[in-house]
């Protein structure tokens, strides 16, 4: 089982990590990809309960300046001293361009791009701001209040490229001649979200589904209970170093270690699995925090 000790310093049983064959339903499509970007909510329980780890145990401690690691392997009783970085366990037959980041700084996860460092906040800047303007032009004063969301809000920490974001409409839900303006600009409706049914979702933006441009868009009535949890969410971390260190080394802990499964289709879930427990902490803590401060409403 997963221990966590001090933060930037893990623990847990691991060699080549498997994951049943149902368990992902093999190859992921692109929206299965975008939704378990978005918290793989429908697969994740059946992953983890699947997920089948050798019992040898790996210590590891994340050095910040290089974000490279230090682990000593145990097996057997006998410890052997050993270190890895992003690099020896990144695709090489991932895209380059010239604003690309470093191959180490990058670990495949089923396709998406992990950055280490965390995606160039600038260029989400750019993709969120595209994002909003397709909004306004399609809702028009439906339009209450457009932001970013998770984790694309929260500058420096590690993840993938997806831009999530959260819009606000009254009334609610989007109009239908809206839809087709959102479908038309690339931004197509699926329906509601898995987690809450007034939460109707969109895939879309310029991006190949993980990549920079790819945008995952909620739409709530105005007013909604998650719109305040969401902004407790990012503003709670971007406050706190605690917490973001935390959820930071959970992520990058998680994109480690299913970087090393044997099968490449079940490790984007894998890793939500792996830092579910202490984003929901994280989560219930930031909420705590924000109805002290600002009581229940926003």
């Amino acid at each position: 089982m997963y221990h966590e000790t001090t933060a930037g310093t893990w623990s847990l049983p691991v060699a080549e990590a498997t994951i049943g064959e149902d368990s992902a339903g093999g190859n992921l499509s692109d929206e299965t990809r975008d939704s378990a970007h978005n918290g793989g909510d429908m697969r994740c329980s059946a992953l983890g309960r699947r997920l089948c780890i050798c019992p040898v145990l790996l210590l590891a401690t994340r050095l910040p300046e290089t974000h490279s690691w230090q682990a000593r392997l145990t097996a057997n009783n006998r410890p052997v001293d050993l270190s890895f970085s992003p690099r020896k366990i990144s695709s090489r037959q991932m895209s380059q361009s010239s604003t690309a980041p470093d191959e180490e700084d990058i670990i495949m996860l089923s396709g998406y791009p992990f950055y280490v460092k965390g995606p160039d906040p600038r260029e989400i800047d750019v993709v969120a701001e595209k994002t909003r303007t397709v909004l306004e032009k399609a809702c028009g004063g439906q339009l209450k209040s457009v932001d970013r969301m998770g984790s694309s809000a929260i500058e420096g920490i590690s993840g993938t490229p997806v831009c999530d974001m959260l819009a606000e409409l009254s009334p609610w839900p989007m109009t239908e001649d809206a839809k087709s303006r959102m479908t038309e600009a690339g931004y197509e409706c699926k329906g509601s979200a898995p987690h809450a049914s007034q939460d109707e979702w969109f895939f879309g933006g310029d991006g190949e589904p993980g990549h920079l441009g790819r945008v995952v868009l909620h739409t709530v009535p105005e007013g909604a209970e998650f719109v305040r949890d969401m902004k407790a969410f990012v503003e709670y971390i971007n406050s706190h170093p605690d917490a973001f260190q935390r959820y930071n080394d959970v992520k990058v802990e998680g994109a480690v270690l299913m970087s090393r499964s044997s099968q490449e289709d079940g490790r984007l879930l894998g890793y939500k699995g792996k830092k579910a427990d202490v984003c929901n902490e994280i989560k219930r803590e930031a909420i705590e925090w924000w109805t002290k401060r600002n009581g229940k409403g926003e």
